[in-house]
């Protein structure tokens, strides 16, 4: 996983420059856990529609494979995760404010988070180049709104990277193909390295969309 999407959050104290440690109480507050949600839902629609922030849980250096529920009130809601720790389901507002997590873990148990932008559209092996130039116009925008006083500590939001793909190419738009760029063992797509891209063809699906 490319970490400098972490080091873009930890730099607007948005973010953890490593995964946090905290003890697993089994219950904990929603608002804890899904950490400056509410700044991004703050956002107008119209700024944040390409982008999303993911919440990914870790255990010992892994995802999380306990069992997670969001509780409110008397109702008990399965957390869905993917295998990487990635928490699939986002709280509601109300949630937000007043709902907690219970994650089926003893007292003892250590956990870590770890949370960044990411396009909305899914992984895929072939990609709408168009769609992630939203993203990360966007996400270049609406990170800094969320850092709030420490917008300028903010780096910029610059290109997607594709980790769990072995390789990948650029298509243009009059027909010409180029190969992605490795960086940090994972094909990259930059756009105002690569102007004129319509879309992006991966030999693999990847394991996530990693922007930074």
């Amino acid at each position: 996983m490319n970490r400098r999407s972490l080091a873009l959050l930890a730099a607007a104290a948005l973010l953890l420059a490593a995964p946090s440690a905290f003890a697993a109480n089994k219950t904990i507050p929603a608002a804890r856990l899904f950490r400056y949600y509410d700044k991004y839902l703050s956002l107008p629609a119209a700024e944040r529609s390409h982008f999303t922030v993911a919440y990914y849980l870790r255990q010992d250096g892994h995802g999380l494979t306990a069992p997670a529920w969001m509780v409110e009130g008397e109702r008990r809601t399965p957390l869905p995760m993917r295998a990487d720790g990635r928490i699939l389901r986002l709280p509601t507002p109300s949630e937000l404010t007043a709902g907690k997590v219970e994650i089926g873990l003893d007292e003892s148990a250590k956990l870590g988070l770890v949370l960044g932008p990411e396009p909305v559209i899914a992984p895929s092996a072939d990609l709408d180049a168009h769609e992630l130039d939203l993203a990360i116009v966007q996400a270049g925008a609406g990170m800094k709104k969320m850092a709030g006083i420490m917008a300028l500590a903010v780096p910029p939001v610059r290109q997607v990277a594709f980790p769990g793909a072995p390789s990948g190419e650029i298509e243009f738009a009059d027909g010409r193909r180029a190969p992605l760029p490795m960086v940090n063992g994972a094909p990259t797509y930059t756009p105002a390295s690569q102007p004129g891209a319509r879309r992006i063809h991966l030999t693999r699906v990847p394991a996530k969309l990693d922007m930074n």
